[in-house]
């Protein structure tokens, strides 16, 4: 056993409190949620974007020694991995997201950039043992048999403007006097949408991260239980509402479909609303959602940024649809519908 000193720490091992001297092993269980020590390599060429622990975006350079964090990410506009059946002292990693997910390249969009590669050192170790986010997860007073209301916002893909609909629903009601809680549930550590979140007022805002998971898209019931704790968290601020965004789309490999189909989530949901980029991904969500035993209250996102978007979502579907670059009356009074 020995020590490393890091430069940089990142975002997702906010919840661990490391300090930038830690002891490592040369041993690494290649788990689920495990933190080992890398060093960056060639920066180059290649996307080096890092989350710091407080959120900031900055660069992560070569020669940076980093705790990172062992995981699994399937996203199609960015990068894919998984975590190698072995792994030790020497072998080589890619960064699969700015926050410190690392892993077994799988694939990646070219239009993201390549993605950069570091050098396992060793395992990060508390009082002998390979640390793992899942040890710092919520703790819970008691199991929840009902949750406050909960709004959730899903999305036909990545980056369709779910964030910006619950900071616009946050703003209004929070200056109205109502309490916010915010979670997100599905998706990849990546603290840039809390944020958003937190900046907008929400308070509290929990994340599956604070569950012990890294991204949601592995075993899906370990992704239904976290979102359940994260729920569960959240719940004890005792808020008017709940804002829960399923990060990805309802199709693909990050569960959203599964938590969203689990019957105690089912009977907590009082507000869906779907953010798509096109007309057939907002006919495609409708019958997704429908065949879950869930109906979609409202579209948005940028399917909606033209009024003739409008227009057929609400002749042809008969869901209510709304831009939310502006001011969203359809939307809110929806929403009020359900605040006691």
């Amino acid at each position: 056993m020995k020590t490393v000193k890091f430069t940089k720490i990142p975002s997702i091992v906010k919840n661990l409190h490391l300090a930038y001297e830690e002891k490592i092993s040369n041993t690494t269980i290649p788990e689920e949620g495990g933190v080992v020590a890398v060093v960056a390599l060639d920066h180059e060429k290649k996307n080096n974007v890092f989350e710091h622990l407080s959120g900031r975006l900055g660069k992560l350079y070569a020669n940076d020694i980093i705790p990172a964090v062992l995981g699994q990410r399937k996203a199609l506009k960015e990068y894919s991995g998984k975590i190698p059946d072995q792994i030790d002292a020497g072998d080589e990693l890619y960064f699969l997201c700015e926050s410190g997910l690392v892993g077994e390249i799988q694939g990646f969009n070219e239009n993201w950039g390549q993605p950069m590669k570091v050098k396992v050192i060793g395992s990060v170790i508390k009082n002998n043992k390979q640390l793992n986010i899942k040890d710092f997860s919520l703790k819970l007073n008691g199991s929840l048999k009902r949750s406050a209301p909960i709004i959730s916002i899903v999305g036909t893909n990545m980056d369709c403007g779910k964030t910006t609909m619950i900071c616009k629903i946050a703003e209004h009601f929070i200056s109205n006097g109502h309490k916010i809680a915010g979670a997100k549930l599905t998706g990849v550590a990546f603290m840039q949408d809390p944020l958003k979140m937190i900046d907008a007022g929400i308070n509290p805002v929990f994340d599956f991260v604070d569950a012990g998971l890294p991204s949601t898209c592995g075993d899906s019931d370990l992704a239904i239980n976290a979102a359940i704790s994260v729920i569960s968290k959240v719940n004890e601020s005792n808020p008017h509402i709940i804002i829960a965004e399923f990060g990805d789309g309802i199709v693909g490999e990050y569960n959203v479909s599964k938590i969203l189909s689990n019957n105690w989530f089912k009977k907590q949901i009082k507000v869906l609303i779907v953010s798509a980029n096109d007309l057939t991904g907002a006919w495609g969500a409708k019958q997704i959602i429908e065949k879950l035993g869930l109906k979609i209250d409202l579209i948005t996102g940028p399917v909606t940024n033209n009024q003739t978007g409008v227009d057929f979502i609400e002749k042809n579907m008969n869901i209510a649809a709304e831009c939310n670059l502006h001011k969203i009356p359809k939307t809110l009074s929806i929403v009020q519908n359900i605040i006691s």
